[in-house]
């Protein structure tokens, strides 16, 4: 690896920022990656560094979760290497945020101001923060999920569980709008000032992951993709992932197979 070049390879976690700010000098230009993605908030430190430092980036062999959304949306040049996959399949998404959205646009939110059982809020203003430093839609996210969702389907029963745990003691809730609400009113009732909290959202879609086409991307807003090598088809994807990733159904944007109908 040449100077100007630093390699981040592993998942993403509390720490990853600090540790890879550390390696990085005015002298660094490309960031190559391989991540399977994880701590979006840690993700976005990094890719908010990636936009302020006019890093370039360069996915080896896998880039998802988190490492997309923040990571590969964030730098203004990006490419795959050959047999590289680029996976979403998520983002901070908060239910009923049209207000706090509004807030936003009107440069009237801090995201320092929301700590705690408000966490969420932190996380979505931060998402938002990120988007538009590099001139994307605030709904870029959120279309790219839809367009995942439609390309993956899970069955309809199949919900997102939420398990709370405040001190010790497990709250299971929907990851609905009811749900969410309860949630708040369970965190409101039980939540002290210091308080141990983790939460944990069993999600149907966790294993399941989006390779959007170029075309795609650029119907939405993302520029800067200089290579971007692409599969042919959904049964080529599964080849391209590591052993360690052989459980993922993967789907990319192909056309549907054409009925042949028997004469």
């Amino acid at each position: 690896m040449d100077t100007a070049t630093v390699s981040y390879q592993g998942e993403i976690v509390k720490g990853s920022f600090q540790a890879l700010l550390a390696h990085l000098t005015p002298e660094t230009t490309t960031l190559r990656v391989r991540s399977s993605g994880g701590d979006g908030e840690e993700a976005m430190l990094i890719g908010n560094q990636i936009i302020d430092q006019n890093l370039s980036l360069v996915v080896d062999g896998y880039c998802m979760s988190s490492c997309a959304n923040y990571l590969f949306l964030a730098a203004r040049k990006k490419s795959l290497l050959v047999d590289s996959v680029l996976g979403f399949h998520g983002a901070v998404s908060l239910k009923n945020s049209e207000d706090l959205r509004a807030q936003f646009e009107l440069g009237n939110l801090n995201k320092d101001d929301y700590t705690g059982k408000e966490g969420l809020k932190r996380l979505q203003i931060s998402e938002w923060e990120l988007l538009k430093k590099v001139d994307l839609n605030l709904d870029t996210l959120s279309t790219i999920n839809a367009q995942f969702y439609k390309k993956m389907p899970i069955a309809p029963k199949a919900k997102r569980i939420l398990v709370l745990t405040i001190d010790g003691k497990r709250y299971t809730f929907d990851w609905d709008d009811r749900g969410q609400k309860l949630m708040e009113k369970r965190l409101r009732k039980s939540l002290k000032k210091n308080s141990k909290i983790s939460f944990v959202i069993s999600n149907p879609y966790a294993d399941a992951m989006y390779f959007p086409s170029l075309k795609f991307l650029q119907e939405i807003g993302v520029q800067g993709i200089l290579d971007y090598p692409y599969p042919e088809s959904n049964a080529a994807l599964p080849k391209l992932l590591s052993e360690d990733f052989s459980h993922i159904k993967t789907v990319g944007d192909f056309p549907e197979p054409e009925l042949v109908l028997k004469k």
